[in-house]
């Protein structure tokens, strides 16, 4: 969301301001009148507030504290754990895992990712391990790696990134589809173990990466 320009940063929280509110009146007209709400229901009350966090926080608008967005995030995972959701229990740690590592917390951070990753292969969830790789989680044993090679074609991209161009501009200046500037982003973030764009550019910058 951090390429997007403020204009569509806006329109989108807008959108999930909409949703959230929506997703409270269902709750407020069909929870039972005795006030039980099951494991699923709560689970998913409480994800839908904690992705409604997540966006303000990745657009950066009325952004809520970090100690607000990590403990929401950690009642979303206990409760999807109790409701015994492989899947999205997998989704909720993939999420959280992002969220630690952009704070910081790298340790968290892997030992969520290994978690959402095994789950991920056991299912066969393709998109997730994507999703895994996309935020620079990668599997403990690739820790002790040594300092990631890019490809020319890699060290050109990271290049422009580090300039602040969108993947829309740089596929235009390289004459190729926006797509695939997005997949050799995805492989760079991978290789560097970086969690955004940002990180990934100052690391190749210390790395001598950048021409």
């Amino acid at each position: 969301m951090a390429h997007r320009s403020g204009a569509e940063r806006e329109v989108l929280v807008k959108e999930v301001d909409r949703l959230h509110t929506d997703g409270h009146i269902v709750l407020d007209r069909y929870t039972d009148p005795s006030g039980h709400w099951g494991p699923e229901g709560r689970a998913w009350v409480k994800r839908l507030d904690a992705e409604t966090l997540r966006a303000r926080w990745r657009s950066g608008l009325d952004a809520p504290p970090l100690e607000v967005l990590v403990e929401t995030w950690r009642e979303t995972e206990t409760l999807f754990a109790d409701f015994g959701h492989v899947h999205e229990l997998a989704v909720v740690r993939t999420r959280l895992a992002g969220i630690l590592r952009a704070s910081g917390d790298l340790a968290g951070a892997r030992e969520l990712g290994d978690l959402a990753r095994a789950a991920a292969h056991e299912l066969g969830a393709r998109p997730l391990l994507d999703e895994l790789q996309a935020i620079g989680s990668a599997p403990a044993a690739r820790a002790a790696e040594t300092t990631a090679t890019l490809t020319a074609r890699e060290r050109e991209i990271i290049g422009h990134v580090a300039d602040g161009r969108t993947n829309g501009e740089i596929a235009r200046m390289l004459f190729i589809s926006a797509k695939t500037v997005s997949v050799h982003v995805s492989n760079i973030l991978a290789k560097l173990d970086a969690s955004g764009r940002t990180e990934a550019a100052a690391i190749a910058r210390r790395r001598g990466m950048l021409d």
